[in-house]
C-alpha cells in the first residue's frame, strides 16, 4: 500500500483534484495514515478510515470502516491502491455511498493509470482527471447519484 509514498507531491495533486471538484467539507482518507495526518494538518476536516491500530491511536476520530458514516455525508473520499484491489467494485460502491452528489473520489495508485481510470469509469464516476506525482498516479472523479 504505497508504503514509500512521498507525501508532499501527492498532497499537491490531491489538493488540485479536490479544488477542481469543489470538494469542500469533510473527507474520508482510507488506509494511509501519512496522507490523513498531512491533510488534517492542512486544516481539512478528515475522517481516517481503515488505519492500522497504531495509526488509529494517533489520528483523532479514526474509524475501522465506512459502515458508521451516513449516506452522502462526505464531500469526498481519498483512497489508495484501487488498481490492485480485487474487490474494487465493492470498494468503489462503498465509497460512492458516503459521498454527496457532486462530491469527489480521489485515488492514489502507484502506476497503472489506465486500470485506475477504467475502474473509475466503470463505477460511474464522471469528469475524470489524472495527475502524476512522481511514480504515483492520482485519479479523481465526481460522484453522481441518480436517485
Amino acid at each position: 500500500m504505497l508504503d514509500g509514498l512521498f507525501v508532499t507531491p501527492a498532497l499537491t495533486a490531491i489538493a488540485e483534484a479536490l479544488a477542481a471538484a469543489h470538494a469542500d467539507g469533510k473527507l474520508a482518507v482510507i488506509g494511509h495514515a501519512k496522507l490523513a495526518a498531512a491533510l488534517a494538518s492542512a486544516d481539512r476536516a478528515i475522517v481516517p478510515v481503515g488505519m492500522s491500530a497504531r495509526a488509529a491511536r494517533r489520528l483523532a476520530g479514526a474509524l475501522p470502516d465506512l459502515s458508521s458514516v451516513g449516506d452522502r455525508e462526505l464531500a469526498g473520499v481519498i483512497g489508495v491502491d484501487l488498481a490492485l484491489d480485487d474487490a474494487w467494485q465493492d470498494t468503489l460502491a462503498a465509497w460512492k455511498r458516503v459521498v454527496r452528489d457532486g462530491g469527489a473520489i480521489v485515488v492514489v495508485d502507484r502506476g497503472r493509470a489506465p486500470e485506475a481510470s477504467r475502474r473509475a469509469l466503470c463505477a460511474g464516476l464522471s469528469e475524470l482527471e489524472q495527475r502524476r506525482a512522481g511514480r504515483a498516479v492520482i485519479t479523481s472523479g465526481l460522484v453522481t447519484h441518480l436517485s
